[in-house]
């Protein structure tokens, strides 16, 4: 007879265990597999499990089942909807946070929301459809699993009401620990960074026209930022048109290179030799990111945080300006850009139309020309070694048409990262990492042109410029930093050799290198020349950092409406979160006015 009393309790004990033991480790596997393909193929178990990313996906675990078993016990055919629902939607918002990692080296941000668009979406899925598939049929079945495992679990009883009741004190206590520990938190669980960043974007789109005061006019004018439409007045006295070519490599750092600080014996050995050759940029930040704002932003000297698709539906946008190609346009320059990418998505190709470029050839037409360079094509493009080869065959068309102005954009070195079989492969100890490989791939496209114009002796009257759009990893810091130091190397014959560690950023690109080329215009915009009246201003203001007394701070984020009752302080001293948003939101106010009155005198 007491065998059976044994029994009864041996099984409430076992189902306690399964319910309180069992079923968390199981959804906290679950929901930790993302994490475990991406350690397993692109970092390493121990980085990506730490103590951290352990503790408070468990805490994160008990707040799930905590609210999902009282769902399941109380509404019983509610849940067998809701349930894998909710489950599917946090693994497949892990898988996203994943792929975004691999693919750009960041998480849940407001560059990513700007950049999430329908054909964005479009392009992951071609890209990637068997990966995306995949991932979505083990999601659903993994949900449906999870959820049978816990409806196992919570049958109505009494030991189940009490396990339940246990649940929502540790998910109380979890809800606790992890809004004391959030700024940790955000890293390790993907659903409570998305909802963190989707509500401080959707508090940075708010707009409202402000007017600044004139002593807050005074106080940006000491930092460099009010903006001056550049003087022309004394180009008729410009005669030496020395021709220009502009090497944009996609995510490179300064730290790749040997002068740069690099770690990393030869990564950049043609590179290096120009720079020998050139001046190097040591304190060059991107301002803004990704490519097209950084672009924009060096051509125009303006701070741009644009949406992908924001041009392509507003084409006229900085029509109103005059920025640094419409200068040479003035003097007479033919110019060509080159992409080994659809230089359409962003709308690159439009805003380079809109300021005088004759020629934007991108992927689609290098294609056609070359049909059998799709067979090393990436996800991205053509090699960048093919793009060089095209790039070539123009310097010699171009070259009897002086004064030329050729870009060039080179994307190996976007993640996740891409080699062409014909560049030579660097092997640092026995070891080789794709990244590497890339940087010492473009390094060798980059070198394929710079040594055509050298054999064309065209390097006597050209100003060579070699720069990143954005930062890439940093191997010296071990992780991927969205604003950073950028490669920016400048030859020209005008210019001694050597490095300048001037505080600057993209804006001032334009200015600097037409003063390089021995063109008069140190202003475009906020953009001033590094060589020159940069020099004057140490303070540095970016829509996400600044750089004050040669301190680099990332910016946090100030609330509109906190912002609206912000006065513009002396600049000189520490910039506030929220003089920073309202410094940018009046030049972007100012950016829109200009394209306004535009569009009115065509009127």
């Amino acid at each position: 007879m007491s065998e059976l009393p044994t029994s009864n309790w041996q099984k409430k004990i076992s189902m306690f265990i399964f319910r309180t033991v069992i079923i968390p480790i199981f959804v906290w596997v679950f929901l930790s597999i993302p994490q475990l393909y991406y350690a397993y193929n692109y970092s390493d178990i121990l980085t990506e499990f730490n103590k951290s990313f352990i503790n408070h996906n468990f805490q994160f675990v008990f707040i799930l089942i905590g609210g999902l078993a009282w769902i399941n016990y109380f509404l019983k055919n509610k849940s067998r909807l809701i349930f894998p629902i909710i489950l599917l939607v946090l693994i497949m918002i892990r898988y996203v946070d994943v792929g975004l990692k691999k693919t750009f080296q960041i998480s849940f941000s407001p560059i990513v929301f700007h950049s999430t668009s329908f054909d964005s979406m479009l392009i992951a899925f071609n890209l990637f459809k068997i990966e995306i598939l995949a991932i979505c049929l083990i999601a659903v079945i993994g949900s449906i699993t999870v959820y049978f495992i816990m409806d196992l679990g919570f049958q109505k009883s009494k030991t189940s009401i009490f396990t339940i009741v246990l649940f929502l004190l540790l998910a109380t206590r979890s809800a606790y620990i992890l809004y004391n520990e959030r700024y940790y938190a955000f890293e390790n669980i993907p659903s409570y960074l998305l909802a963190k960043e989707l509500i401080e974007f959707q508090d940075s789109l708010k707009q409202k026209p402000i007017k600044l005061s004139d002593v807050e006019i005074q106080n940006l004018m000491k930092i460099g930022l009010v903006p001056q439409l550049p003087d022309l007045s004394k180009l008729k006295n410009y005669v030496q048109k020395r021709n220009l070519v502009i090497l944009y490599i996609e995510s490179f750092n300064t730290n790749y290179t040997t002068k740069g600080g690099s770690h990393f014996k030869n990564l950049t050995p043609n590179i290096d030799l120009f720079i020998e050759q050139s001046v190097l940029f040591t304190n060059y930040f991107n301002a803004v990111s990704p490519t097209h704002n950084s672009i924009i932003s060096s051509w125009c000297g303006i701070f741009p945080e644009l949406g992908d698709n924001y041009i392509r539906e507003n084409t006229d946008y900085t029509k109103s300006l005059t920025c640094f190609s419409d200068i040479l346009n003035s003097l007479g320059y033919t110019q060509k850009f080159f992409f080994g990418h659809g230089a359409w998505y962003g709308g690159i190709n439009l805003f380079l139309n809109n300021h005088s470029y004759e020629q934007v050839t991108e992927l689609d037409q290098i294609e056609k020309e070359f049909p059998e360079w799709l067979k090393n094509r990436h996800e991205w493009g053509i090699q960048d070694t093919d793009l060089s080869r095209y790039v070539i065959g123009q310097v010699e068309q171009v070259g009897n048409n002086q004064p030329f102005n050729i870009g060039v954009f080179y994307i190996n070195t976007h993640p996740p990262f891409f080699t062409a079989p014909d560049c030579p492969k660097y092997v640092l100890d026995n070891t080789s990492k794709l990244h590497l490989q890339s940087i010492h791939c473009v390094d060798h496209a980059v070198g394929m042109v710079l040594q055509t114009l050298k054999k064309r002796g065209l390097m006597g009257n050209t100003v060579v410029v070699v720069v990143g759009d954005t930062p890439g990893h940093d191997h010296e810091k071990g992780k991927f930093l969205s604003y950073n130091r950028t490669l920016l190397a400048v030859y020209s014959p005008n210019l001694k050799p050597g490095i300048n560690k001037t505080v600057s950023y993209s804006p001032d690109l334009g200015p600097t290198i037409l003063e390089a080329m021995g063109i008069p215009v140190p202003q475009i915009q906020s953009g001033h020349s590094i060589l020159s009246s940069r020099k004057d201003l140490p303070t540095l203001v970016a829509p996400q950092f600044s750089v004050e007394d040669g301190r680099f701070r990332r910016g946090v984020v100030c609330r509109f409406e906190e912002m609206k009752n912000q006065k513009i302080g002396n600049a000189l001293d520490n910039v506030t979160d929220c003089e920073r948003r309202k410094i940018f939101h009046y030049l972007s106010q100012w950016v829109q006015s200009q394209d306004s009155n535009r569009t009115l005198t065509m009127d």
